[in-house]
């Protein structure tokens, strides 16, 4: 009598699809990045030197920021809706773990703990005074 054993009940097709969140999450922290040095970029560009911007500050209070500049709906949006598409990612990643996609693969669980941690410093990082001030400038 042969016995095959299968690694785990969970189908293929759901493995792949928890790499993509793995591969989503990552690929919004590093944007999330992105956007914050971009915002700052563009204060240092209309203030002449790097500071944190705020809204009605008096280097960029009577400049137009989004004039001529191609990153300004992109990186608007990305920091003021970070709060909306953290904790959707942070579910996820639970969901993930708590049904078991993970079981039986080291490296699926250890690249999905290691992007919840990337989120989680993100969802940090989104609730700093510092953010909330770029945000609050890219805005008003």
């Amino acid at each position: 009598m042969t016995l095959a054993a299968a690694r785990s009940a969970v189908p293929v097709r759901s493995r792949s699809d928890v790499w993509l969140l793995v591969v989503a999450q990552y690929g919004y922290a590093a944007w999330f990045a992105v956007c914050v040095y971009l915002a700052l970029a563009r204060a240092a560009q209309l203030a002449g030197h790097w500071y944190v911007p705020a809204a009605n500050d008096a280097f960029t209070g009577n400049a137009d920021i989004m004039a001529g500049w191609a990153w300004a709906s992109p990186v608007t949006t990305t920091l003021s809706s970070a709060w909306m598409v953290l904790p959707v990612a942070l579910i996820a990643s639970a969901v993930s773990f708590l049904f078991g996609y993970t079981s039986g693969r080291r490296a699926l669980s250890v690249a999905l703990i290691g992007s919840t941690i990337a989120m989680l410093l993100t969802a940090v990082a989104a609730s700093t005074p510092v953010i909330h001030s770029i945000s609050g400038w890219l805005i008003d």
